[in-house]
This record gives C-alpha cells, sequence and structure tokens, in this order.
C-alpha cells in the first residue's frame, strides 16, 4: 500500500448543457462569405460576437463553406457553432493590406517559459478573461492551406514562433509576427471546446493559461505540433478527443509563469482519449500513416500524454486514465524547474507502438524558475548579472515585477565540442577548466570573499557576512536561483498499463536526482512488451548512427530526415553522449562501465537524454518508497541487457514480478555506487562523492546481480579524488571494438505498409489495389510482402491485388498482407466491399 494517500482528480464542475444558448445568428447575416477576403470575414465575425455580447449573449453560428480568417475574438455569454462542413481557415499574413493575426502582447515575464507560451494574441480564436463560453459543432479550424496548382498542403498557423524581443517592455516581436496558435485561451473561466476538428494548427492547437472550470470533449486534432495544453490552469476535464501530434506532445500539463503570476496545475482530468504519432493530417483524412519516422527535431514521433517541461509552479492532483496511445511515446511526468509534482495517477492505459519509454518520470534541475537580478533594466537577458546561464530568467529588481531574491547557487559549466568516437561531436565540461567564475555573486570586504545575499529591508543584494569563500568555492555560484530546492516528484500511482512493440532503446525510466527524489511511488499490473535486439555493448559505446530518409506526410511537401537507429546525440550537454567505459590504472585501457549513467541534471527531459540504458524494461534511480505490484516485462527478440536495473532505490517493496531474460544475464541488477555527488555539482573538482546503493525487499524468485560502481560518471573533470580520466575517445585511446560493430539493429525502424483505403467496387468491376510497402533500413529496397485469406479468385503479384467479384462476393471481405521482418511480423488488412 502506499505511504500517504493519493488524491484523484475530479475536473471541471462545468457541463455544456448549462452553456446553451436560446439566441443565434449567423455570420453570413454580417456579410461574412467563403467569397469574402480574410479582413472582411474577421471584421464582421467580430461584429456579430460584440453584437451578440451587447445582447447579453447568444451564439453566432459558422454555416458550411470555408471561411478565411485572422484572429476572431471571444467574448463572455456568447457561443461559436461550427455546423457540419463549416471550415473557419486561418488567411496567410499580408501586412501590407491591413490583414494580420493581433499583435503578440506584452509581456513582462517574457524568457521565463518558451516563447509561446509567453504571448498568446497572435492565433486563430482569442479568449482574454472571457467567462460561459462554448465553442461546439462539427466543422472544422484549418490551421493550413493547399496550393490549388500543386495541391501541396502548406501551414499557415506556423509551428514556429516570431523572434523573441530584446526588451521586456516591447511587445513579442521584432518587428514582424504572424499566427501560430489555434485557440489560445488566458485567464477564462467556464469554458467547454466540444465536438469539432483542428488541422495544422500551429505551435498549440488549443493553449488554455491561467483558466479555471474548462472542459475539452470529444475533439479530433490532428496538428504540426502541440495539440492541447493546459498551463497553470485549475479544474479542467479533457475527455474523448483524439490527438494526432507526431512532431510534439499530444495533451499536455504545464505549469508555467506565461499567466504572469506563480500558478500551481491543479486538479486535472485526462480520461477516454485517444493519442498518437502518426504522419500530420493522416487521422483527420482517416487513413493514419507512419511514413515520417522522426519527429522534427529527430526524436521519435511524440504524441503523448505529458506533464512538462513548462513546471515552474508544479502541479497537483492530475489523473490520466483510459487512454490508448498508437504510434507514439508512452506517458512522461517532469519536474525539473523547482517545484513539485505530486499526486499523479496514471491508469488503464494500453500503447501499441510505443516510440519511445511507456512511462518516463523525471526530476530535473533546469532551475527555469525567476530569480531577481542586480538590474533595474527591463533587458530581457542582461549580462553580468547574477545568472552565467539563461539569463532570460533573471527578473530586474523594482517595482512592476514580482520578486524572487537568489535562494540557492550552482555552477555554471565551461563547454568544449569534442569527437567522442562514436559516431558524435559532443559538448561536455571542459576536464581541465570546469567552471565559469561570476563576479557578480560574490564580494570582497577585507581579507575574505562572501557571497551576495538579499537584504529586503535594503531591497538589494549584499555581501553575506555569515559565510566566507575561498577562490574555488566563488566558482560553486555561476547560477543564482530564486527557489530554494530542486525538484520532486511525489506520491504517484501508475496502474494497469499495458504497453506493445515498444522501442527497444527505451525501457520504462523513473529517475529522481540525488538531492530531487521520486518518493511514494506504486506501480501495479504493468505489462510491457518490446522488440529487443539490443546488446549491452550498445550501452558501454553509446554509439550514433544515422542514415537518410525521403518520406512524404499526407498532402504536404516530400522532405528528407535523418534517422537515428541507437543513442541519439541531438542535446548541446551532451555526457550521456559518452562511452561508459572506466580507466584502469592498472592494465592502462577502458574497460566496460555500462551501469554508470550520467545524471545531466540540466538537460532538457526527455527519453533519448539517457542514451542507450542497460535496461530494457525497467531503469529506476534516485527513488524512496517504491512499491511495485504485478510487473510484466518481456521482449520480442533476444535482447543482452538485464530487464530491470536498480541504482539508488531504497525503501522497495516488489512482488509478483516475472520478467525474461536471456540465459546468463541476470534479471535484476542492483548497483552500488561510490562516487555520486550532489545534485547540481556532479562536475565540481573536490567535490565530496558519496555512496548510494539499493533497498529491496522481494523478488527473491529473480536472478539477481549486484554491481559496484566505483568510477565517476563519464565526463566528470579529474581532481585529487579521482584523478584518471573519465572521456572516452581516440585521443586517449578509446576506440570501438571491432566486434561489436554490426549493421543496423531492425527492431528499431521496422518496414511498414502505406495505409490503403477501404475498396469499393461492384461486382463484375476489376479490382486492382496496390500495395506499397517501405523499410528504413534499407531505402533502395522493396520489401517482399506475403498475401493471405484472399477473397476466392483474387491474385497478388507481390505489389498488387488483382480480383473481379462474382454475384456471390457481396458484402465485405478482409485481406491480410505481411512482412516477414525481425521478431513479429508486420501486419496490414485492407477491407473490400463489393456492392
Amino acid at each position: 500500500m502506499p505511504i500517504h494517500p493519493i488524491a484523484r482528480a475530479t475536473g471541471c464542475t462545468i457541463l455544456p448543457g448549462i452553456l446553451e444558448r436560446e439566441r443565434s445568428v449567423s455570420i453570413v447575416d454580417y456579410g461574412a462569405s467563403p467569397q469574402a477576403d480574410p479582413v472582411a470575414n474577421t471584421a464582421a465575425i467580430n461584429r456579430a460576437i460584440a453584437d451578440m455580447a451587447e445582447r447579453g449573449g447568444g451564439e453566432i453560428v459558422v454555416p458550411a463553406g470555408r471561411f478565411t480568417v485572422y484572429t476572431i475574438v471571444l467574448r463572455s455569454r456568447v457561443n461559436v457553432r461550427l455546423d457540419a462542413g463549416a471550415v473557419v481557415a486561418a488567411a496567410e499574413p499580408d501586412p501590407d493590406g491591413g490583414g494580420n493575426y493581433l499583435e503578440p502582447e506584452t509581456n513582462p515575464y517574457v524568457g521565463l517559459q518558451d516563447h509561446a507560451h509567453s504571448y498568446l494574441r497572435n492565433c486563430l480564436v482569442w479568449g482574454d478573461h472571457v467567462h460561459d463560453v462554448m465553442i461546439h459543432g462539427e466543422g472544422r479550424f484549418d490551421g493550413s492551406r493547399v496550393d490549388p496548382k500543386t495541391g501541396v498542403r502548406h501551414e499557415v498557423l506556423r509551428r514556429g514562433d516570431p523572434e523573441m524581443p530584446e526588451r521586456r517592455d516591447s511587445h513579442g516581436h521584432r518587428g514582424v509576427w504572424f499566427g501560430n496558435k489555434g485557440i489560445a485561451l488566458l485567464d477564462c473561466e467556464r469554458v467547454a471546446l466540444c465536438g469539432f476538428e483542428m488541422l495544422m494548427c500551429g505551435h498549440f492547437a488549443i493553449i488554455a493559461t491561467g483558466s479555471n472550470d474548462l472542459l475539452i470533449d470529444g475533439l479530433t486534432i490532428d496538428t504540426n505540433r502541440d495539440g492541447i495544453d493546459i498551463d497553470a490552469s485549475t479544474d479542467v476535464t479533457v475527455r474523448g478527443c483524439r490527438v494526432n501530434a507526431a512532431h510534439d506532445d499530444a495533451i499536455v500539463v504545464k505549469s508555467s509563469y506565461g499567466a504572469r503570476r506563480f500558478q500551481r496545475a491543479e486538479n486535472i482530468l485526462i480520461e477516454d482519449c485517444l493519442v498518437s504519432g502518426c504522419d500530420m493530417g493522416s487521422a483527420l483524412a482517416g487513413l493514419p500513416s507512419r511514413d515520417c519516422p522522426v519527429a522534427d527535431p529527430g526524436c521519435p514521433p511524440i504524441g503523448r500524454v505529458k506533464l512538462g517541461t513548462e513546471a515552474t509552479c508544479g502541479y497537483d492532483r492530475v489523473t490520466i486514465r483510459r487512454i490508448r496511445f498508437e504510434r507514439c511515446m508512452g506517458v512522461a511526468v517532469e519536474a525539473t524547474d523547482g517545484v513539485d509534482a505530486s499526486n499523479i495517477v496514471i491508469e488503464h492505459c494500453v500503447m501499441e507502438d510505443v516510440t519511445a519509454c511507456p512511462i518516463f518520470i523525471r526530476t530535473g534541475d533546469r532551475a527555469r524558475y525567476p530569480v531577481t537580478g542586480l538590474t533595474s533594466d527591463d533587458v530581457v537577458a542582461p549580462d553580468g548579472d547574477v545568472r552565467l546561464d539563461m539569463p532570460r530568467w533573471i527578473l530586474p529588481d523594482r517595482d512592476g515585477y514580482d520578486r524572487y531574491p537568489a535562494r540557492r547557487f550552482a555552477p555554471a559549466y565551461r563547454r568544449i565540442r569534442m569527437d567522442a568516437g562514436n559516431g558524435g561531436m559532443l559538448d561536455v565540461v571542459d576536464p581541465h577548466d570546469p567552471l565559469r567564475l561570476n563576479p557578480a555573486n560574490s564580494v570582497r570586504v577585507g581579507d575574505a570573499w562572501h557571497p551576495i545575499a538579499y537584504d529586503e529591508n535594503a531591497g538589494r543584494y549584499v555581501p553575506d557576512m555569515d559565510i566566507a569563500i575561498n577562490q574555488l568555492d566563488r566558482l560553486r555560484y555561476g547560477n543564482a536561483i530564486g527557489v530554494a530546492t530542486v525538484a520532486s516528484c511525489r506520491d504517484l500511482e501508475i496502474s494497469d498499463i499495458v504497453a506493445r512493440n515498444v522501442d527497444p532503446r527505451y525501457p520504462i525510466i523513473v529517475a529522481g536526482m540525488m538531492d530531487g527524489r521520486i518518493r511514494n511511488l506504486t506501480m501495479r499490473d504493468i505489462d510491457v512488451t518490446c522488440r529487443g535486439g539490443i546488446a549491452m555493448s550498445d550501452a558501454v559505446e553509446q554509439r550514433c548512427v544515422r542514415t537518410g530518409w525521403t518520406c512524404r506526410e499526407t498532402d504536404c511537401a516530400a522532405g528528407d530526415v535523418r534517422i537515428p537507429w541507437l543513442a541519439d546525440h541531438r542535446d548541446a550537454h551532451a555526457e550521456a553522449g559518452l562511452p561508459r567505459v572506466r580507466w584502469s590504472e592498472a592494465d592502462s585501457r577502458w574497460e566496460d562501465d555500462p551501469y554508470n549513467v550520467p545524471e545531466d541534471v540540466e538537460n532538457y527531459p526527455e527519453p533519448d537524454e539517457f542514451g542507450i540504458l542497460p535496461a530494457y524494461g525497467l531503469y529506476m534511480r534516485h527513488a524512496d518508497g517504491v512499491r511495485v505490484e504485478g510487473l510484466r516485462l518481456r521482449f520480442d527478440v533476444d535482447d543482452t541487457r538485464p530487464a530491470i536495473v536498480l541504482d539508488d532505490v531504497r525503501d522497495a517493496h516488489w512482488s509478483d514480478v516475472d520478467v525474461r531474460s536471456v540465459d546468463g544475464m541476470p534479471q535484476l541488477v542492483a548497483v552500488t555506487n561510490t562516487r555520486k555527488r550532489r545534485t547540481g555539482f556532479e562536475y565540481v573538482p573536490e567535490e565530496p562523492y558519496l555512496t548510494t546503493g539499493v533497498e529491496l525487499e522481494g523478488c527473491e524468485g529473480l536472478v539477481r546481480e549486484d554491481v559496484v560502481v566505483d568510477a565517476p560518471a563519464p565526463g566528470t573533470p579529474p581532481d585529487s579524488l579521482y584523478p584518471y580520466p573519465t572521456i572516452a575517445c581516440p585521443d586517449n585511446g578509446y576506440a570501438i571494438r571491432p566486434d561489436s560493430v554490426r549493421g543496423l539493429p531492425l527492431t528499431v525502424h521496422r518496414p511498414y505498409f502505406r495505409p490503403v483505403p477501404r475498396r469499393i467496387v461492384t461486382v463484375g468491376e476489376e479490382l486492382a489495389c496496390i500495395v506499397e510497402a517501405r523499410d528504413p533500413a534499407r531505402p533502395d529496397t522493396v520489401p517482399h510482402v506475403e498475401a493471405r485469406d484472399l477473397p476466392a479468385g483474387a491474385m497478388f503479384d507481390g505489389r498488387i491485388l488483382r480480383w473481379t467479384p462474382g454475384e456471390r462476393s457481396v458484402g465485405t471481405h478482409r485481406a491480410e498482407f505481411s512482412i516477414d521482418t525481425v521478431g513479429r511480423p508486420v501486419v496490414m488488412e485492407v477491407l473490400i466491399e463489393v456492392r
């Protein structure tokens, strides 16, 4: 049983029926027309809304037809209904002709969160402090356009952002802006979004910030970045939605400072939804496809349900249940910015074709949290102030801004670019000069140096005379942080999760920090089968292998991408991309050390930040009070890593654990590490080392191995406590063993079929149906396709199914096609209706 009871979310209280309006008017009555230009349509629709608001409320109706517009401005007690066949389409900006989306606002807290969270007005539908509003119907919001000459679809609501201003008192652009959001709500209350569709609606299809009592029900969203973002909002229900978002997250809970105040995300209920990472536009087209094997940054297709990464204000009471995941990442809980995530429940979920990590729980120390600086100027990123890294998080020290005096300090590291000899160029901490001095954070008084501290009475930073520091200590004060603690994650319950066909590179990851632990975690009835086929040598070498691929998402233009097959060295802070080896002074050579996984607490939290882990099923570290009751781990193809690796896990009570492993490999590895350091100080020379271990009850039936790691993590600068090199590279004799190099791991990116729509033929009509398959591992080869269960008389030549149905064939028939590949075969079913 959990140590503490876990509170569950109840969601919103609003019901759609409460928001229904009797009075209605068509936008056509105000001059809107499919033939009108977007400036005229925008003015007509906004006149209709304003007129209805002045009359005490009602509903404006968008009839069938395609209406191009710029920003529609919502008003309280005025609903918007999209009839079947109605399309509200984003118009291309035309500043010279007077047409553009609302100008991004001035937000004095820009830089504390991603740009699109700071500025919301440049959107298709804008709600600012409105209440009692419903947008509903069977129509569509469309953020794209199709070129009539080429038939190629282009995004109009862009996935990127206007350029960030240089000053906090400026509007959110540098002279040019465009629309990049679908529906944006700021400080709204009692709002329902029900039933409609959204296509390619920019950075956020829906973003609700600082809002309360919100219902999102029955939407179908197929978009170019995030689907639904609930940011620093309370009492929210997302129910019955289908969200396809290959290039970013499908449904996200965040807690940024975008609402211009500290506000936790609380009481969020997400239930009965389907999320996916299929090709952009293919879900709404009715034929989900998977031609593009990576998202825009090069990571696997995303499409998941996530808490984070914006976590400045923290989360409490988030319940995620009865979600189906298809060809996307799994569920992620991320607390990385100084405030906790708590009371998180994830239950009754089914995942198929998981592209990265079915369950990902991560605490980190990006410390993306406001801190009051030395300056009173409104410049966004001041120089010579209390932070060397990410100066955008520094607030002016003057009235008009919330004050967050420095509560702790962390070092700022100097990084160099190097070739690790494993296929990647990495930015790692400089082993010879690892720390950057910030002169602003210490003051010399007499013969002693003192760190700065904020004097509330004086209203400024002064020397902290209670603490005297030496020159090395000064280097520990590179970045001031406005919150006293590092983030942790506590009180989580994850139950009844079934995941199949999981990318073999990414096991379940539960990764806390030394000082920001995961506490009181219950995992019950977890059943995961990964594709397997990864070797322990991959976890040692962290090879970066990429190949080229040309793909096309639905009716968008074809494009070239680079596909990663093993470790993906995309992050600038890339110690995790170094080979996991230790230097043997006795033998003068590098030895395998696969369980020595770098902390990388400042990284953007993603599964691929860990590289190839030494467990295929579950990797867990820095966790306390872990209850596991029913855990089943399998692979389709032999994997030479153990199923479970535990590193610094305490007060763990496990039962009913059933895992598979190859002969001679332990099922569970418990790591004792003698070279850990406090969070954020991993690369500080002469920082004392700490020892961690595993306290586990249960699992007596598993084959267990106890491992001791007694070298610092790769990339740790040598010092008197450990004088040996930690960066393995060609310059110091490291080379990947020739016997470990093999072809592409075929279980990572598998062959696939281009989907075939339901075919309708009449009796006596010949059906000629092309069945097309592709294989990322062999881009110049057509995979061999087998057919079975064909209708009587049908023929298949490996590419084309031909059949002329007779009188007795009236009805629905199923034909199955398969590609025999490593692991389970790839199968596609084609429906044929004979009339």
